[in-house]
This record gives structure tokens, sequence and C-alpha cells, in this order.
């Protein structure tokens, strides 16, 4: 296992250290945790389900996943202020999940923030979403390819959570070109980015595959933090990989908490770190990996 621990740290990449441990562990049914440091300091991990409100069996179901798993729920929506209630006597985070403007012909819902708006009307929809809404902790985008990518609208977003204070943003980051991230930090905020969507694909082996990236990012950079749905095959996947995260190396963090560990890590840092090219968020789609990175998810 000492071999096992010198090649783990040799700095091969996500890719190499995916599959080492795939080889080392997945095969044999060993804990990946067998490998972590004895002090319980794992890499974290954290997951926000999105698009909750509109389906209250589904809302339910989500609610069920063990550990501090994040949930964010459409403004205006029919079973939004009920689950969130619920999510909050759970000890779960609760995150506005804000429509925003998108490059696509979607509908968006009800409280979308669009493009065209002026700063006054942005800010009462927003107050409106987080009068119907209840506990809400944090904010992210649902969709927002087209808005995201505005400067000004951006800044008057981050303006307006800075006069809510204690919020914090998470950049869904469905377009590259997003600067929703760097408008949060220019403003103060706590933000971060998402790394991983789960269910592009609601096929379960692929959701797999993706829980296993998000490990992998996690094992590689000491925290990861994915974006899932609550489709019945997402679901069913979460419930067996969260009961016990250390299998995988990892802890299931709240999404404040990786917030926290993140700006940690940047600030230890900041002499090295170079800027991401234009200032965009490092992370706009899922990473690719050829062949996919492999980290034993069961079945």
């Amino acid at each position: 296992m000492n071999r096992a621990n010198a090649l783990l740290g040799s700095g091969a990449g996500v890719l190499g250290r995916a599959l080492l441990l795939t080889l080392l562990f997945g095969a044999c049914g060993v804990s990946v945790a067998q490998s972590g440091d004895a002090t319980g300091k794992l890499p974290a991990i954290s997951i926000i389900i999105d698009d909750l409100g509109y389906r209250r069996l589904d809302g339910l179901r989500a609610l069920e996943l063990p550990g501090p798993v994040a949930y964010a729920f459409l403004p205006h929506t029919p079973y939004a202020s009920r689950l969130a209630g619920i999510a909050f006597q759970l000890d779960k985070e609760v995150l506005l999940h804000v429509p925003m403007e998108s490059e696509l012909d979607k509908a968006l819902g009800p409280g979308a923030l669009l493009n065209n708006m002026p700063r006054l009307e942005m800010r009462a929809v927003l107050d409106a979403g987080l009068a119907a809404v209840p506990h809400v902790s944090g904010i992210n985008n649902h969709m927002g390819s087209a808005l995201t990518q505005q400067p000004q609208a951006m800044g008057w977003v981050m303006e307006w959570m800075s006069n809510n204070g204690g919020l914090y943003f998470v950049d869904s980051l469905t377009t590259s070109k997003s600067v929703a991230l760097r408008s949060a930090n220019d403003a103060g905020l706590q933000a971060t980015g998402r790394d991983v969507f789960l269910d592009d694909s609601a096929d379960p082996r692929k959701i797999r595959m993706q829980f296993s990236r998000l490990i992998a990012l996690a094992l590689e950079n000491g925290t990861g933090l994915a974006i899932g749905h609550p489709y019945p095959e997402t679901l069913s996947v979460l419930r067996r990989v969260l009961l016990k995260p250390s299998y995988y190396g990892v802890q299931l963090v709240s999404v404040k908490e990786l917030i926290a560990k993140r700006q940690k890590a940047s600030q230890r840092l900041s002499t090295t770190l170079q800027p991401s090219p234009h200032g965009h968020a490092r992370y706009a789609s899922n990473f690719p990996l050829s062949p996919p990175a492999s980290v034993a998810i069961p079945r």
C-alpha cells in the first residue's frame, strides 16, 4: 500500500490517478478511503440537485438522499416553498435556482431574468423569487447561457446579492463565456463554479461515469462540485454512492463549506495561480477524459 500511496502522489494527473484507483481498489473491493490520510481530512465533494419545485414526489425522493446534499428550487413553482421547508428541517442547504436568459429557445418559467431588463426590474424579480423560496443560503443559475455573458447584468445580480447579505453564488457554467463567477468575486461574494454535470444523460452507466469524474477531480484538486437533477436514475445512483463517500476517498460537505475550503486553498496558492484566459471560469463543461476515468461505482 505504501507503493500505491507513492504512485497516487506522483502527480500523474486526474486520469492516471483515477485509473490507478480502479486497478488498486475497484477490482478487489478495497475501500479507497484506506489510502486517505489518518486524520480523516479527505478531499471534499458537494452535490446540488437542481430544478426542484414542479413535482412533489420527485422532490421528496430527492430530499431522501443521505448527507449534506444541497437543493436548488425554481421560484414560483407549486411545491418549492413546502419542499424547501422540509429541506431546512432536514438540515439541508436551500438554493434559489434563478432562471436566466439562454441562447437556446427554451421556456424559462416564472421569475426569469432577461437581457433587456432594467436594473430595478431585475431587482424586483429577484426580490420576488427570494420571497417565494424560504431558507435560502445561496443562488445558482437555471440555464443562463446568454445572461451570464453580460457583465452589466451580472454586476446587478451581484449587487442585489450583496444587499441580501450572507448568500453565496454558484455559477452553473452553462457557457464557457460566463462572467458570473468573476462578477461575484469582484463583488466580494462567497462564490464558486460547477465542475461536473452528473446527468446530461439519464443513462445510469453515464451517471456513474460522471460521479467517477467528480471523485477524480476531488482527488486531484482537493474539492469537486457536481450538479444533478431529480431524475429517478440520478437519485438511484446517488443513494448508493453517498451512503459512504469515504469509500471513494472523499467526504461529502455542504456547498458553503466547499466554498470556504476553496477560498482557503486559493489563498495558500495565490502566489502561484495564473488567471484563467479572458477571465472565464475554469470548468465550463464536463472535462474530457478518454478513456473515461473510473472509480468502481457500484451498480
